[in-house]
């Protein structure tokens, strides 16, 4: 395993990615190695762990398939006693690679979702003129209580300052028939969430409307628009793919049994 320090490095190895790019800091906020082209990100923050990413550009030793340096890669991590040292709690490997994942550590349950990224302003919607501003203080109420009527399985955090842009559409008698929020991560670029239309609204378009309405203003202020898809949905990716999104990186990922985790060490 080769510690990188400098984000730039992890960028070139990487043939540009998108992820890379706008997805990681610079700088790093934890530790990153390259094992055989593969990179492990040290996750931090509310899931710590390791993301396990295959590079593009990255030099390998010897001509072997891209799953095989994958469990490389994990059973390094695995027996290098990492996973303890730095208190890892889940790992997050490309969906192509589960299997193998599942192989080498005892995993628990976790999701399959996609990073997705948008560097071009999408169609513009009739209704985008009807798209109004919320407020992640004043509106919080109305925000939390829309959201958990309408999609419990929403991450976004409401009020707590992390959402820095918010719009939404209501219909005729004022109330919320769609939200959607923009925060903005640690390399900069912002990130669509809670993005979540009211049951009785759904399949008409009003999703399309807020997000749009978000990636536009993302792309004016800087230059590209990023999000995280949960990969059974596939309404959303109809919707996504519409605007120009596309996916960078497809994720499988899993809580990590620890103490079973060590007894393979």
């Amino acid at each position: 395993m080769e510690r990188l320090t400098q984000h730039a490095d992890l960028l070139a190895a990487s043939a540009n990615d998108p992820w890379v790019r706008w997805y990681l800091p610079d700088p790093f906020l934890g530790e990153v190695w390259v094992h055989d082209g593969v990179a492990l990100v040290q996750r931090l923050r509310r899931r710590p762990g390791f993301w396990v990413a295959p590079l593009a550009g990255a030099p390998v030793s010897e001509p072997s398939s891209e799953s095989a340096r994958v469990r490389a890669a994990l059973v390094a991590l695995r027996d290098g006693g990492h996973f303890d040292r730095l208190e890892a709690a889940s790992v997050s490997v490309v969906q192509g690679h589960a299997a193998v994942a599942h192989e080498v550590l005892d995993l628990a349950e976790g999701g399959d979702w996609e990073w997705m990224w948008c560097a071009a302003a999408p169609p513009r919607l009739p209704q985008e003129d009807q798209v109004v501003a919320l407020d992640d203080t004043a509106d919080a109420a109305e925000l939390e209580a829309f959201t958990r009527a309408h999609n419990p399985r929403v991450w976004t955090e409401v009020g707590s300052g992390r959402v820095q842009q918010w719009r939404g559409l209501r219909d005729d008698s004022g109330a919320l028939v769609a939200i959607g929020g923009a925060e903005v991560g640690d390399a900069g670029a912002p990130h669509l969430a809670g993005i979540v239309t009211a049951g009785a609204h759904r399949g008409q378009g009003y999703g399309s409307v807020v997000s749009a309405a978000l990636t536009r203003w993302a792309l004016e202020q800087h230059g590209v628009c990023t999000l995280g898809m949960f990969s059974d949905n596939h309404v959303a990716r109809g919707v996504y793919e519409r605007l120009g999104f596309r996916t960078a990186r497809a994720w499988h990922s899993r809580a990590l049994m620890r103490r079973a985790v060590a007894d393979h060490s």
